[in-house]
């Protein structure tokens, strides 16, 4: 066994004259060139960040062997495990809430919050939305109280995400691997970047060479003012010196929603365009009283830039679309007649009879109940469906897999057209039922 000894030697040897105050003031200069932005920077913000650690309980597999898939319960009943999770949060007001990620507390049974002096609690979920993977926390006291007034809490100050230079440097602070108030630090890579992951797609991101690993998701991004400018997020895992953060002004556009709905609402912004156009993304049609029209965005206006991100097809601004939250103001810059013209948006809430109301004349039919089926009574002309030879007479037994009978069940899937790109349909005709894949109309 190996046994390594640290030995500290303390010179207290004493010197006659002023040597003493020299040493001191040779120590104070020592300590004022090391005292770095970076170290201002985690000792005005670092204790606002925490660790967060969730209990996850996972099912046990009822068809597997005794023994193989956790212990039996007194009553014979197999008991489910228990998973441990770590990520990060960042305390945003006094009364405890807590910033993070939604993935960092999903399926969570019991969420623990570890502050940088020890301190421990528990903390219930206030809201969550999984499109932008953000959700708030509430900090219980020791009594069990969802009020944590008293309790002295560290709380981060934002800054604005709308100003952030690439190239400027920046420091990250989270709990990787369990490793509690870990700093690193590294610089903007790029900015307004799309990344993939699983079946989802999330926009506008911040990249950062910052070193980020499991357990920093929800930890703070912040600038050399203090400031929290992103909420970190995800790493690249097919190489090293690539994270990701979303930006703090988008954060707290989504903490608001999630505080006052307890999810963020589908956002509206009217503008419809040609899918026809791969090449552009080219307005087909503007919906009247929308925020597109408040705005003044015309027919025929091609979209190139969203609020700095570049625009370079109908797919590419749909992306962004969705990741717009109520209450945010949108820049665009279109294309009209060969001049470029910038305009700003307001988005709205979409509501679920607007989202109807589009997806319904977007699939481009109208139908009607009738014996327990729903029968197409009329095909717009020049639509998907009119190409594909749907008339009028033919049945509609399903939509998207979910089959059809009543009127209702047809107005229930409407809202889900609102922003689908091509839908399923089983189409019936004289005993015989045809699959077809509709393409749904970008003109109302």
């Amino acid at each position: 066994m190996l046994t390594l000894a640290y030995v500290f030697f303390l010179s207290c040897a004493s010197v006659p004259g002023d040597a003493t105050t020299t040493s001191l003031a040779s120590g104070a200069a020592s300590t004022s060139v090391r005292r770095t932005p970076v170290v201002e920077v985690v000792q005005r913000a670092g204790a606002s960040v925490v660790n967060i650690s969730t209990e996850v309980a996972v099912s046990s597999n009822p068809f597997s062997r005794w023994g193989q898939d956790g212990a039996l319960d007194f009553f014979g009943q197999r008991k489910p495990r228990a998973q441990q999770s770590l990520g990060s949060g960042v305390i945003i007001d006094a009364s405890g809430l807590v910033l993070t990620n939604e993935h960092v507390i999903q399926r969570a049974a019991n969420i623990t919050i570890t502050l940088a002096d020890r301190r421990r609690f528990d903390a219930d979920v206030v809201g969550a939305d999984p499109t932008f993977d953000v959700a708030v926390l509430k900090i219980r006291d020791g009594a069990g109280r969802v009020q944590a007034e008293g309790l002295a809490l560290p709380v981060a100050t934002f800054g604005t995400s709308t100003d952030i230079m690439i190239g400027e440097t920046v420091v990250a602070i989270g709990n990787p691997f369990g490793l509690a108030n870990t700093v690193t630090t590294g610089v903007v890579s790029a900015l307004h970047r799309s990344i993939e992951a699983e079946d989802k797609s999330y926009e506008d991101f911040i990249q950062t060479d910052a070193a980020i690993n499991p357990g920093n998701s929800g930890g703070a991004l912040l600038n050399l003012e203090g400031r929290l400018i992103g909420i970190n997020t995800a790493i690249y895992s097919g190489g090293t010196g690539i994270g990701f953060a979303i930006p703090v002004d988008k954060a707290k556009a989504v903490v608001d929603e999630v505080l006052r709905y307890g999810e963020v609402r589908p956002a509206f912004t009217g503008i419809m365009l040609d899918h026809k156009k791969l090449e552009s993304a080219r307005v087909a049609r503007v919906i009247p009283g929308s925020p597109a029209e408040l705005a003044g965005v015309l027919t025929n206006d091609e979209i190139v830039d969203v609020s700095g991100i570049e625009v370079d097809n109908a797919r590419a601004y749909r992306l962004l679309e969705r990741s717009f939250v109520p209450g945010q103001r949108v820049r665009l810059t279109a294309v009209r007649g060969g001049k470029k013209t910038r305009l700003e948006l307001v988005v709205k809430e979409l509501s679920a009879k607007m989202a109807a109301t589009i997806g319904r004349s977007r699939l481009g039919l109208s139908v009607t109940e009738k014996g327990g089926r729903l029968v197409i009574t009329g095909v717009r002309a020049g639509s998907h469906a009119a190409s594909l030879g749907i008339r009028k007479g033919d049945l509609l037994l399903s939509i998207g897999g979910r089959r059809l009978a009543r009127l209702e069940h047809f107005e229930a899937i409407a809202p889900a057209l609102y922003d689908a790109e091509a839908v399923s349909v089983i189409i019936g005709r004289l005993g015989r039922a045809y699959y077809v894949t509709l393409e749904l109309d970008s003109a109302l």
